[in-house]
């Protein structure tokens, strides 16, 4: 999954646990894990259908799609 931050347009890989974990977004080698509340200031930009099913089951409803989303394959 690809997420941008709506602060400054940088686009970011980002993973969601399995579960209902967490959403883990990498800036390089660093990763950190995106609080629920902290999705307001982000965005998904692509994703595949297990991804978004996992983003409703971690309740990240803050994070939106963007208007460019593309749905990618499984």
């Amino acid at each position: 999954m690809t997420i941008r931050c709506l602060l400054d347009g940088l686009l970011l890989d980002a993973t969601v646990g399995r579960r209902g974990a967490r959403v883990t977004a990498y800036d390089g080698d660093e990763a950190f894990g995106l609080e629920a509340v902290e999705a307001a200031f982000y965005e998904v930009v692509s994703a595949d259908p297990d991804e978004l099913l996992g983003l409703e089951q971690a309740h990240y409803r803050l994070l939106r799609r963007a208007d460019d989303f593309l749905l990618r394959r499984a």
